[in-house]
């Protein structure tokens, strides 16, 4: 593959990532997936699981390794048929692809290597991207095991030495900033370096949390801390600035939204792809600006109560930036379409379905 630096400097303008021919012309799809949590049983000690983390998490570890098992595979051949169908160039996973808290750097690597082998199988001919999610360095060994097996995987993918989880290419004049939400500090240092010699027009920013919170779990969002309301603002003016499209996951919901800012505004679309059940419907769904607000804390009700003041207050201070919303409890899958002219739509499909749930026109949410 042709060498992508990790600095927009070291791309021509309109440089392609990839070696194999890509599609032609100078529009483009790609194919996006949301969290996964891949894992087995076998993975884990379950003893580590329930003594460092929780009953809960036996559970979660039990349901994901049953999720797997059922319906990974199924979806991964859907994503793929619909990859085919569109020549898509790509394919973008925006974090959580493994469960993590397996309690061991071995278990953790088995754990790390299946999932890649399973990518491999699918046979996609094509890259396959990941975000570095929560799962994905969470346990013992999870950290080492992303640096010692994730980023070599992944410079295979984009052939680019990675050192850390943030990286940056260019494919056909649209600039891709894959951003680490986990080491946030040097994220937004190494970001606004980025941004500063970036020429393109049109920037997908993927990170695993949200940046705007809009469930209620709003205390999940990148700099949620209220020691890091600084930094929050310098991201939000930087995607306004930019006209981003947020491209994110970690709720297991999914979301499309504008926010406006100082700067400018943004959009931001999450989504998710643990497939609980292939029938599974979609649920609570909300629409319009109205329906964002303090009453997404219902949603949950019996979410981590001891948050409820911050998680309220969170949702308060946000609303008056939304001019576009929706919600919907359902995961699946993505395209994404990028014109000649750069006119971005998404098709976002529940479960493995062929049609899609609904087609996003994402330049006209910039004006909604």
């Amino acid at each position: 593959m042709a060498s992508i630096g990790m600095l927009t400097a070291a791309l021509p303008l309109g440089a392609s990532a990839f070696d194999f021919i890509p599609s032609a012309g100078n529009g483009f799809s790609f194919m996006m997936l949301g969290d996964i949590h891949f894992t087995r049983e076998d993975f884990h000690d379950l003893e580590y699981v329930r003594t460092k983390f929780s009953g809960g998490d036996v559970n979660q570890v039990h349901n994901y390794s049953r999720i797997s098992r059922e319906n990974l595979q199924p979806l991964l051949s859907k994503t793929k048929e619909a990859g085919e169908k569109l020549n898509a160039d790509f394919y973008l996973q925006l974090g959580d692809f493994v469960e993590g808290l397996c309690g061991s750097e071995e278990l953790a690597a088995k754990q790390t290597n299946g999932f890649i082998v399973l990518v491999k199988q699918q046979d996609l001919q094509r890259p396959f991207f990941v975000i570095k999610g929560n799962h994905d360095i969470t346990g013992i060994g999870a950290p080492e095991t992303y640096k010692s097996i994730v980023l070599p995987w992944q410079t295979g993918q984009q052939d680019n030495a990675f050192k850390n989880a943030n990286s940056t290419f260019v494919h056909k004049d649209v600039r891709f900033i894959l951003f680490d939400g986990y080491t946030p500090d040097e994220s937004l240092a190494w970001l606004k370096e980025v941004l500063a010699t970036t020429k393109e027009k049109t920037i997908f920013f993927c990170v695993h949390q949200p940046v705007v919170p809009f469930s209620a779990r709003s205390n999940w969002h990148v700099f949620a801390k209220t020691t890091q309301q600084q930094q929050r603002e310098e991201l939000l003016n930087l995607l306004g600035q930019y006209k981003a499209i947020v491209l994110c996951g970690h709720l297991h919901k999914t979301s499309i939204l504008s926010r406006t800012t100082a700067t400018g505004r943004f959009v931001q679309i999450c989504t998710g792809s643990v497939i609980e059940d292939p029938n599974a419907p979609v649920k609570d769904q909300l629409e319009g600006v109205s329906a964002y607000g303090t009453s997404l804390l219902s949603l949950e009700p019996r979410f981590a109560p001891a948050s409820l003041s911050e998680r309220k207050s969170n949702l308060e201070n946000e609303k008056p930036f939304i001019r576009y919303f929706e919600y919907a409890d359902f995961m699946g899958y993505s395209t994404v379409t990028v014109s000649p002219d750069k006119n971005v739509q998404i098709s976002i499909y529940r479960n493995m379905d062929d049609k899609p749930w609904k087609v996003i026109d994402v330049n006209k949410l910039f004006n909604a």
